[in-house]
């Protein structure tokens, strides 16, 4: 990827969303972060949305991982709903492993220099996103959908799957939902293929406080395994974040802000993954301390 191109990847979000916030529409805004809900565009609605995720600090020294995700969102019915995402990424580390030195961890190659500062910035992936609601929380008892995303990168592949759960109540005021996803990965980060399977529980309530604004709780349970598979054998750890979520909506745009901390109640399943655990934190590959997302969005 040529220094070009990446910047064209991270600047995309700018120039789509200037375009979204020129055209009117109705809003199809998300109170979270982390968790999706049922909702989905009606048919022929677009909607830029960027997505910007810093993953921060390990056990010591310092890390800073930035995600950015740029979406292009379209209603097919008023039931599916299909996305396109750009996926690019900004890592920063310096003797941030539990021994003091310098990686390997999420994006950082086994060849590093322990004793350095690392530093990249790189376009992960392409990811294409697909939403069918089955039930409508505002028609049935409750909302149900199924989502599908795969992912291709030079160094990255994935296949993820989730059921969306969503209960609406006090006329819709409050909104309950709940994701169970299983997400099967290959990457290459560290010179050779690895695979592996993460099987991921969010839920989260979000309250509309007053006209515009929602506050909320997500929290997010990890489990990482071995290779393709979910057998018990298999597993490499459990770790678990919760935190506040504070939303705005208006009749165009809208934007999201969650901060995660991951709680200090982390299980590891074999003897590296239990190193990689201070203080009841796992600090193994993609496993921050904090996480805070910023998700914004333009309707047309």
């Amino acid at each position: 990827m040529t220094s070009t191109r990446l910047r064209f990847a991270l600047g995309l979000p700018l120039v789509l969303g200037a375009l979204g916030a020129a055209v009117p529409a109705v809003a199809g805004d998300s109170p979270f972060g982390y968790v999706y809900t049922t909702d989905t565009h009606g048919k022929g609605q677009w909607e830029v949305e960027q997505w910007m995720t810093n993953r921060r600090s390990q056990s010591q020294g310092s890390y800073s991982a930035w995600l950015s995700r740029t979406e292009v969102e379209y209603g097919v019915t008023n039931d599916l709903q299909t996305s396109l995402y750009l996926n690019a990424d900004r890592v920063s580390a310096d003797s941030n492993r539990a021994d003091g030195t310098t990686g390997p961890g999420a994006f950082i190659p086994d060849n590093v220099d322990p004793n350095s500062r690392y530093k990249k910035t790189f376009f992960e992936s392409v990811s294409n996103e697909w939403i069918y609601r089955i039930l409508s929380p505002y028609k049935d008892p409750i909302g149900l959908a199924v989502y599908i995303e795969p992912s291709y990168g030079a160094k990255k592949r994935e296949l993820e799957g989730k059921i969306i759960l969503q209960k609406n109540f006090l006329d819709d005021r409050l909104v309950w939902a709940a994701n169970f996803t299983l997400e099967y990965e290959k990457t290459n980060f560290h010179g050779e293929w690895e695979k592996e399977t993460e099987v991921e529980f969010t839920t989260g309530l979000a309250y509309r406080f007053a006209n515009h604004w929602n506050a909320g709780l997500e929290y997010r349970r990890r489990t990482a395994y071995e290779d393709f598979g979910v057998k018990t054998d298999k597993r490499v750890f459990t770790n678990n974040y919760f935190g506040p979520s504070l939303h705005y909506a208006d009749k165009n745009w809208w934007v999201t802000a969650t901060y995660l901390v991951q709680l200090g109640n982390a299980k590891g399943y074999n003897d590296d993954a239990r190193s990689d655990i201070i203080a009841g934190r796992f600090y193994g590959e993609d496993a921050e301390r904090r996480e805070l997302r910023l998700r914004f969005g333009f309707n047309f």
